[in-house]
Order: C-alpha cells, then structure tokens, then sequence
C-alpha cells in the first residue's frame, strides 16, 4: 500500500525517535532527552523558553522539568526579584548525560549522511527546509475536505 507525505513523515519521526536514544544509561524519553539538548544549549534559559523552543505548552515543560529534577538531571534557580520565574541549570549528571544524548544525535546524523550522496543530501535539506517554512503559513481556516481531494497515495 503507497502512503502519503505525512504519513512517511511521522513514521521517519517515530524510527529517529526510538533509534536516537536506545543506548541511554538511563531510560529517557524523547522529550525528556530533547528537553537537555535545550537546556544546554543555552545559557540561561527557563520553562518557557524551553516551551517556546520544542514547540510544546509551557505545562507540558513543568511536568518534564519535575521529572529530570526527579532523576537529578536538572535544577530550578529562582531568578531575582521574580517569584514566579526560574532558570533551569543541567546539574553535573545531566552535563554528563546530555554530552551522551548529544554523541548519539552525531552518530545517527553521520550514519543517515552516508545512506545519501551529496546531491541527495543537498535535494533532501532543500525540501525539508521548503515543507517547514510552508508550515509556518498553514491557514487556521482550512477547509480539510477540500485539501484532502487532493492528496495522492
């Protein structure tokens, strides 16, 4: 059976998903390890923009802070002269972990390299760019039975 775009799409997601953090010491989810990725990769940086950058609403960010505090991976620092804001700082373990998580993501963006040629790998960074740029203009009020005529399988 042929599948649309979108379906190879999510299934593509769904492999790099699972193979980018099978060989974790410690069994982190997904988002658990994307959300270290995040946190090292700046500075300083709180809940929200850590929200902001997975595209995820700010209490799905609370509930994985509170989970990597749990496994001691993270930690908040209230910010001065605001209650109501923290910064979240990779503890030494999660420094650790995260230079792990972030070997794996090396080691599976080199190997998915190497399947391609360079033309291939060029076409392919083109189009991916192309369809990510085309969805930040997806229209709020589209008419799905309209669209969905025509989608060839």
């Amino acid at each position: 059976m042929t599948h649309t775009l979108v379906f190879h799409l999510i299934d593509l997601g769904k492999k790099l998903q699972k193979i980018g953090f099978l060989n974790q010491p410690q069994s982190l989810s997904y988002s658990q390890a994307t959300t270290l990725v995040v946190i090292n990769s700046q500075r300083e940086i709180c809940q929200n923009e850590i929200a902001d950058k997975l595209n995820l609403k700010p209490a799905s960010i609370v509930t994985l802070v509170d989970e990597l505090e749990k496994l001691k991976l993270v930690k908040r620092q209230a910010i001065a002269n605001n209650r109501r804001k923290y910064q979240i700082i990779l503890t030494k373990q999660g420094r650790l972990l995260v230079g792990e998580v972030t070997g794996q993501i090396k080691a599976l963006e080199n190997y998915l390299r190497n399947q391609l040629s360079p033309v291939e790998r060029e076409k392919l960074y083109k189009t991916v760019e192309k369809l990510t740029s085309s969805l930040e203009n997806w229209p709020t009020n589209i008419s799905y039975k309209s669209q969905a005529k025509e989608v060839r399988t």
